[in-house]
């Protein structure tokens, strides 16, 4: 399969301290984005911002709770964003945001094995 050209990235967006049966919510979503096959998945923790509460989340040293935004970012073709949509929606809490946005893959370079995918350029 190549990854190239038109792909969706899907982006979600969850506080640092959520769980799911007792694991961090985030690393749970990327567990499951592994085990569905797709071609990868970044998390990104945030260093401020706030979300639907109104609270500011920040890093700075004299916070006593971090609890910071993380962001989970996968990019991959539409069928296998879907798939991640429909793997991950129910693990969701309400209060999170979820983005799909079109994106143009240049350049995707992974080893052979498992998870290769093809990236030559027309």
């Amino acid at each position: 399969m190549k990854l190239q050209g038109k792909c969706k990235a899907l982006r979600i967006y969850v506080d640092e301290d959520l769980k799911l049966h007792n694991q961090l919510l985030y690393r749970a979503i990327v567990e499951t984005l592994l085990n569905n096959g797709l071609a990868g998945a970044t998390v990104f923790k945030g260093i401020e911002g706030f979300g639907s509460s109104a609270h500011i989340h920040s890093s700075r040293i004299m916070e006593i709770t971090e609890n910071l935004p993380m962001m989970v970012e996968v990019i991959d073709s539409p069928k296998q964003i879907l798939k991640a949509l429909n793997a991950v929606e129910p693990m969701l809490p309400q209060h999170c945001l979820v983005t799909v946005q079109d994106v143009r893959v240049i350049h995707y370079h992974a080893p052979k094995g498992k998870h290769s995918k093809s990236t030559k350029l027309d």
